[in-house]
């Protein structure tokens, strides 16, 4: 018998929608100035050492999301709906957390990050970690670095494409994962901020392992600065 679908609550359908609406908001420029306030800590540091950096704090501020919004059911007078909704908020912050994460890693790598469609491409992978290989198959998912080539060689029409299988994905597979957490979080006595940090613990590895895999090993000196040139009106 086969596994039986897993429905995707309503309200956290809702939320990643909107947690993606507002994470590929996230401008190149505010992806530059985080980048070079990771790098001001340690100037000297490698390409490779600046990635662990970025892994390390994006690793700390999802378990710090995860523990406070768990945190909530714990209030004397908090109920099961006011945590939930807590919980939905927290799937914002989480995928936006992720997504200047991996948009600072693309910087690192060189990887261009201007077009929303490539951005988009990029989280929606890594969110969806080894689920996403079936959608980007044909476009360098058999590579070993496959964000190498969607980033730079992949037609703009062909990236959406990937992103209409990437987002039907991400409810399926992402989602379901974040309702069950969801839930989870709304448990009083302290247990719901547990499992809300342990949670977003294991997304969070799963992203970034799933990165990774996607831009491979980090480049031996950081490339010349790509600046941003609007086109030029006729």
């Amino acid at each position: 018998m086969g596994k039986r679908p897993v429905r995707v609550p309503a309200g956290v359908e809702r939320a990643l929608d909107v947690a993606l609406d507002k994470a590929l908001a996230i401008q190149r420029p505010a992806v530059l100035a985080y980048l070079e306030r990771v790098r001001a800590k340690r100037p000297a540091a490698t390409p490779a050492k600046v990635i662990e950096q970025l892994e390390r704090r994006y690793l700390t501020a999802v378990i710090g999301i995860g523990g406070a919004s768990g945190a909530a059911a714990a209030i004397p007078g908090v109920g099961t709906g006011a945590a939930i909704a807590s919980g939905v908020a927290e799937i914002t912050a989480f995928v936006s957390a992720t997504a200047m994460y991996v948009l600072a890693v693309a910087e690192v790598h060189g990887v261009p990050v201007s077009d929303p469609e490539i951005r988009r491409a990029l989280v929606l992978a890594v969110l969806l970690g080894e689920g996403a290989t079936v959608a980007i198959e044909g476009v360098g998912a058999e590579a070993p670095h496959w964000a190498q080539v969607i980033g730079r060689t992949t037609s703009r029409d062909r990236v959406a494409g990937i992103n209409s299988r990437l987002g039907h994905l991400l409810v399926t597979r992402f989602g379901a994962r974040q309702g069950a957490l969801l839930l989870g979080r709304a448990l009083p006595l302290g247990i719901g901020a547990g499992i809300g940090a342990a949670g977003n613990a294991a997304l969070a590895r799963t992203a970034i392992a799933s990165a990774r895999r996607a831009f491979g090993p980090a480049p031996k000196t950081f490339g010349p600065r790509v600046i941003d040139v609007p086109p030029r009106r006729l």
